[in-house]
């Protein structure tokens, strides 16, 4: 979980959003990191649906 809280951290601090309070930190880290990892996987998803799509012909 150590490797996750560091890369949610990093993106508070990037982006500017104001740090959780700790009774609150491990719901947003989830939310945050589950958000994260969602946008990576789909767009890694659309990437190889065209990958296929531009090979398959």
């Amino acid at each position: 979980m150590h490797l996750i809280d560091g890369i949610v951290d990093g993106f508070i601090m990037t982006v500017g959003i104001t740090p959780p309070t700790p009774e609150k930190k491990r719901a947003a880290s989830i939310f945050i990191a589950s958000g994260l990892f969602g946008t990576v996987f789909a767009v890694m998803g659309f990437l190889g649906f065209m990958v296929h799509q531009i090979f398959a012909r």
